[in-house]
């Protein structure tokens, strides 16, 4: 497949830089209004079957003009939402190679991002845009981080050593097959830098490393008392506090994904986690080739149900805080994003 090339019109985008990206766990700020970039052009790489399909963790090569004006090599799309007829918000993540920084361009097919800017607040009270697809379900690259230790028959196996086949641990049916496993290394910066907990505060025995989105089960009783469930998933950005839990940014990260016969409860360092659920695979938050691959294991009529009740973000914040997790409840975004 060619390369092909996109050049919206300058109302369609904005750039986002410094402290306006993800100003809040769930949106970004705009750098100036719409109309103070220009010249935007969007290029797809080679091997991308569809480039008119932006989905969820493809990358593009982007170049503008004007404020911040500069260049995104392998970009990533970190959000891409249906708006209406024909209309779209897609926003990409990467680093800008004219000045070093972390950039994010939010790009409104066939909407009017500068009219919608003015009518939302201008450049007084500049509004945002959301960061992640705007589904309570939707999520990032759910995946354990190169190195992670998962427990087995065999012991304690690093996810880089296993494979189709091979038998893990699970905490609800024992010893279950791996039907299908994938990896991607990734810039870890941005909605893509890992998470990583350290010991002393959850169960883990060792330091783990997961993906934002990737869920950690909580058992508590304020579980039970706010959601009716004891034992519930959260994302795992929802419990970063700063201290054992925190946010770090990498040149690169290799992720993994495990799929299993059903959503189960995997112990990754010592910790409750998550197989791969088939729910996302379906919301296409999995490249284009791995949910080929895993169509061939799976038909595509077969439903997977949670093994637990899964918290949004929002949720589960407020659950962290109240067990002592975090130390503040996030911010909430009120009116200010697109």
């Amino acid at each position: 497949m060619p390369v092909f090339t996109f050049t919206p019109p300058d109302y369609e985008f904005a750039a986002s830089s410094g402290t306006n990206v993800n100003f809040d766990s769930y949106y970004s700020t705009f750098d100036y209004p719409p109309n103070s970039t220009s010249g935007l052009t969007i290029t797809s790489n080679m091997g991308d079957e569809n480039p008119a399909l932006f989905e969820v963790g493809e990358t593009y090569d982007l170049s503008w003009s004007g404020h911040g004006g500069g260049t995104m090599e392998d970009a990533m799309i970190i959000r891409s939402d249906y708006l209406g007829t024909e209309q779209g918000a897609i926003v990409f993540e990467g680093i800008n190679s004219n000045s070093g920084e972390l950039y994010q361009m939010v790009w409104t097919p066939n909407f009017d991002l500068e009219q919608w800017f003015w009518d939302n607040g201008g450049a007084s009270n500049p509004p945002g845009f959301y960061t992640s697809e705007q589904d309570a379900d939707s999520y990032l690259y759910p995946c354990f981080a190169a190195g992670t230790c998962l427990r087995t028959p065999d012991g304690l196996t690093r996810v880089d050593d296993l494979q189709p086949g091979h038998m893990v641990t699970t905490l609800d049916n024992g010893p279950q097959k791996i039907l299908w496993m994938g990896k991607r290394t990734i810039l870890g910066v941005g909605k893509s830098a890992p998470v990583v907990i350290n010991p002393g505060l959850l169960d883990n025995e060792q330091t783990l490393v997961v993906s934002q989105q990737h869920r950690i089960m909580l058992s508590s009783k304020q579980a039970d008392l706010h959601f009716g469930e004891n034992e519930v998933w959260v994302p795992a950005k929802s419990l970063v506090n700063n201290t054992k839990i925190h946010i770090e940014n990498r040149k690169s990260v290799t992720y993994y994904h495990i799929l299993l016969a059903q959503h189960d409860v995997l112990l990754a360092d010592g910790l409750s986690t998550e197989s791969l659920y088939l729910g996302d695979v379906a919301k296409g938050l999995i490249g284009l080739q791995a949910r080929e691959e895993i169509a061939q294991i799976v038909p595509a009529t077969q439903e997977m149900h949670s093994s637990r009740l899964m918290l949004t973000t929002t949720e589960a914040a407020l659950l962290a805080t109240t067990m002592g997790i975090r130390n503040h409840p996030p911010k909430q975004v009120r009116n200010k994003a697109a």
